[in-house]
């Protein structure tokens, strides 16, 4: 009985050492998968960015100024980068509760992006008819949240939202 009751307790030890041993494994697995998953989306950040040619779209915008915060429900607001062209479809709000849309196609001037860490820095300047206006997009590579400020001579606009590579929006319109 005593024999019986050792080798039970010992094939129960066995058991949870080999149950242990695979939890470890599978958590290890996972562990490795979520970490190529972060470098893979960090990577095509990366290549968004490198390329200069990819679509911002806000998600919510806000007059720095005044500190009105809006949301953005419409698909056709945007700001694409392509090259050195530089198109412009955004809400902007420079006198209290009066929104206009800038509707602008021009050329971008001293572009720079820059990695720090996980974080982009993109600036650049561009003319809207005689007005130098400045663009700064802060873009993390983990979350892929992006933050656009425009600095333009009557005010500053903050905008919320994500950036797409632009090679993806012209194949979903080929569709």
């Amino acid at each position: 009985m005593v024999r019986t009751i050792l080798f039970v307790a010992m094939l129960l030890v066995s058991v949870a050492t080999h149950a242990a041993v695979g939890e470890t494994d599978s958590l290890s697995s996972a562990k490795a998968r979520r970490e190529a998953r972060k470098e893979a989306y960090s990577a095509e950040i990366d290549d968004i960015v490198r390329s200069r040619n990819y679509i911002f779209r806000p998600i919510t915008m806000q007059n720095v100024v005044m500190g009105n915060t809006h949301s953005i429900y419409a698909y056709y607001l945007f700001m694409s980068v392509s090259g050195d062209k530089v198109t412009l479809h955004l809400p902007v709000e420079f006198t209290s509760y009066v929104i206009n849309t800038i509707n602008l196609d021009t050329f971008a001037e001293g572009y720079t992006a820059k990695l720090d860490g996980s974080n982009w820095r993109i600036t650049f300047a561009f003319m809207n008819g005689a007005e130098r206006w400045f663009a700064e997009f802060f873009l993390s590579n983990i979350t892929g949240q992006t933050r656009l400020a425009l600095v333009t001579p009557e005010g500053v606009m903050r905008y919320l939202g994500t950036l797409e590579s632009g090679a993806t929006i012209k194949k979903k319109r080929r569709k």
